[in-house]
């Protein structure tokens, strides 16, 4: 059985890790959550899944909370091109970076906090909305697959590449999904 503290300590525990991840460069929540995937076998022994899970939702937010504070401060670019920065950037430029900070603090908050607010209505909206377009939501990425392949390629050349690539990964997503099937009838026909 879990205990609530136990789910506090894990959601502390992940927002310090959050915090640590979010406030360095170049470390990434997914590095940890990689680490933590790869090393689950061992922690689950000693830990529930359900403090696994706090940890890492709360470690994710916690991070995409903070990560906006080292590219703000880190990432600013030159004067002469303030046009083409980021918002941020810009007011950091005109020497209100902390004002940039508490906008975006307060912009992450309120997404959360209308997030939490809107869980029950999506609950009860979006299976029907999923049962209804089930049949068709073929049709809608076969549109938006060519819609992008067109807009966002200069020539033709560049829409072949893109259309190779799309064919190819494909073909290696559909690999990987079958690939046991794939290796019993390779065994199948070693063994003839």
């Amino acid at each position: 059985m879990v205990h609530i503290f136990d789910l506090i300590f894990a959601c502390i525990i992940g927002v310090l890790c959050g915090a640590v991840t979010g406030l360095i460069p170049g470390i990434h929540v997914n590095t940890v959550g990689a680490f933590t995937f790869a090393s689950s076998a061992t922690i689950l022994a000693f830990l529930s899944p359900e403090f696994l899970g706090v940890f890492l939702i709360s470690m994710s937010i916690s991070h995409a909370l903070l990560e906006f504070i080292p590219s703000m401060f880190l990432g600013v670019p030159e004067e002469g091109t303030v046009l083409s920065v980021l918002p941020g950037h810009h007011l950091m430029l005109e020497g209100r970076g902390k004002e940039a900070i508490r906008l975006v603090a307060l912009g992450g908050f309120g997404a959360i906090m209308v997030t939490i607010l809107l869980l029950p209505l999506f609950a009860l909206i979006l299976p029907p909305l999923y049962g209804f377009m089930k049949p068709y939501i073929w049709i809608i990425l076969v549109v938006v697959v060519i819609y992008m392949f067109i807009r966002l390629n200069r020539d033709l050349s560049s829409v072949a590449w893109s259309v190779v690539i799309f064919l190819f990964s494909g073909i290696m997503g559909w690999i990987n999904e079958n690939i046991f099937c794939i290796l019993k009838i390779w065994r199948i026909f070693y063994e003839i």
